[in-house]
C-alpha cells in the first residue's frame, strides 16, 4: 500500500508542477501581450515583458492553483487508465475510497504549499506592480474614479492620485475635534513621504469650526506643512490593493474594527476565510475527481471523463466566484459564501463515491 501511495504521490507532483508551469507561462504570456503597449511605454523594453510576467506570476497562481490541482488529479488517472494501471490497483483491492486516502496527503500538502507561497510572494509583487503602474494597476491604483479613503486618528483623509510610490496627489484632510465634528478641511496638491511623515505642498485650509452658517473661503498656506501619520508608502499600497491581493496578516489587520481599508471589513473577512479554506476545497475536489475517473473498460482512454472533470472544475470556479462577488458586495454572509460551494461539491463527490462503490 505504501509503495502504491508513493507512486501515486510522485506521479501527482510531477504532473501538477508541469501543469502549473504551463498555465503560468501561457496565461502570463497572454497577459503580457495584452499589456505590451504599457510595458513598452514604461521604458522597460523587451526585458520588461519578463519582469511583468515574473511579478504577475503569484497573482495568476492565486487565481488558478485550485484548478491546476483538479487538472493534475484528472491527468494522473488518465495515465492510470491508459496504461491499465487502474485495473491493477482495483485488482489489489485499492478501491476509490482507498485511492482518495492515498492521494489525500500529497494534495493537501500541495495546497498548503500553494497558499503559503501566495501569502509570502503575492503582496510584495502587487506592491511592485502598483509602483510600476502597469496594466490593470493603473486603474486599481489610487485614481479620481477609485479614490482612497482612510481614517487617520481623528481625521478622515481622501486621496485621488498616486504620483509615485512615495508621493500622493490631490489630498483632502477633514480635521475633526474630540466630538467628531469637522473643525477644518485641508487640501494639498501633493504629499511626499519624508520618513517618518509626509510633507504637504500647495496647501489650502478652510476653517469650519465656529462658522455658524457664515460663508468662508479656503485660504492658501504658503508655509510648509507636515502630515503626521503612521501611514507609510507600504501601508498605502496595502490600503489601495484589492483585499485578496494582500497577505493573511494584513487581512486580519483590516478585519479589525476601526482599521481602514479600500473595502469594507467583511470583504477582508471573506478573502481571509477563502484563502484558509482552499486546502479543504482541494480535498473536496479530490473527492469528486477520483470516483469520476473509475473507468476500467478495455477501450477506455479517460478522454471523455477528463473533459467532464475539467468542466466540473470550471463550474466550481464559477460558483465560487459568484459567491465571492456576492459576499464582497455585502449581498450574503461570509460563512454562507464560503460554505455553499464546498458543501455542494462535497455532496456531489459523496454521491459519486457511493454510486461507484455500489456498482
Amino acid at each position: 500500500m505504501f509503495k502504491f501511495g508513493l507512486y501515486l504521490s510522485k506521479t501527482f507532483l510531477i504532473t501538477w508542477l508541469t501543469t502549473v508551469f504551463g498555465f503560468l507561462v501561457l496565461i502570463g504570456l497572454l497577459d503580457s501581450l495584452a499589456n505590451g503597449a504599457d510595458i513598452v511605454a514604461s521604458g522597460e523594453g523587451f526585458q520588461g515583458t519578463f519582469r511583468y510576467m515574473f511579478l504577475r506570476a503569484p497573482v495568476i497562481f492565486d487565481r488558478i492553483f485550485v484548478f491546476t490541482l483538479v487538472v493534475a488529479i484528472l491527468l494522473v488517472f488518465v495515465r492510470l487508465i491508459r496504461q491499465h494501471e487502474l485495473v491493477a490497483l482495483l485488482g489489489f483491492g485499492i478501491s476509490a475510497p482507498k485511492q482518495i486516502l492515498l492521494l489525500l496527503p500529497v494534495v493537501f500538502g500541495a495546497s498548503l504549499v500553494s497558499i503559503t507561497f501566495i501569502d509570502v510572494a503575492m503582496a510584495p509583487a502587487v506592491r511592485s506592480l502598483q509602483d510600476w503602474g502597469i496594466g490593470e494597476y493603473k486603474i486599481k491604483n489610487i485614481t479620481s474614479e477609485n479614490p482612497l479613503w482612510l481614517e487617520d486618528g481623528q481625521n478622515i483623509v481622501r486621496a485621488t492620485e498616486r504620483i509615485s510610490y512615495t508621493r500622493l496627489g490631490d489630498i483632502q484632510i477633514f480635521e475633526r475635534g474630540e466630538s467628531g465634528e469637522v473643525d477644518s478641511v485641508l487640501w494639498a496638491e501633493s504629499a511626499t513621504f519624508n520618513n517618518p511623515n509626509w510633507t504637504l505642498d500647495g496647501v489650502r485650509i478652510l476653517e469650519v469650526a465656529g462658522a455658524d452658517g457664515e460663508k468662508r473661503s479656503a485660504q492658501n498656506d504658503p508655509s510648509p506643512r507636515i502630515w503626521e501619520t503612521s501611514q507609510t508608502p507600504k501601508t498605502i499600497a496595502r490600503l489601495a490593493a484589492e483585499p485578496r491581493d494582500i497577505s493573511l496578516s494584513e487581512m486580519r489587520n483590516f478585519m479589525m474594527r476601526g482599521n481602514s481599508g479600500s473595502k469594507p471589513r467583511f470583504a477582508y473577512s471573506f478573502w481571509h476565510a477563502h484563502r484558509l479554506t482552499r486546502p479543504l476545497a482541494a480535498l473536496i475536489l479530490l473527492l469528486c475527481c477520483v470516483p469520476l475517473m473509475q473507468r476500467t473498460g478495455r477501450e477506455d482512454t479517460g478522454d471523455k471523463t477528463l473533459i467532464v472533470g475539467i468542466t466540473m472544475g470550471f463550474v466550481f470556479l464559477i460558483v465560487d466566484g459568484a459567491m465571492a462577488t456576492f459576499a464582497t458586495s455585502g449581498g450574503i454572509g461570509v460563512t454562507t459564501a464560503i460554505t455553499f460551494p464546498l458543501a455542494l461539491f462535497a455532496l456531489l463527490g459523496a454521491f459519486m463515491l457511493v454510486r461507484t462503490e455500489s456498482l
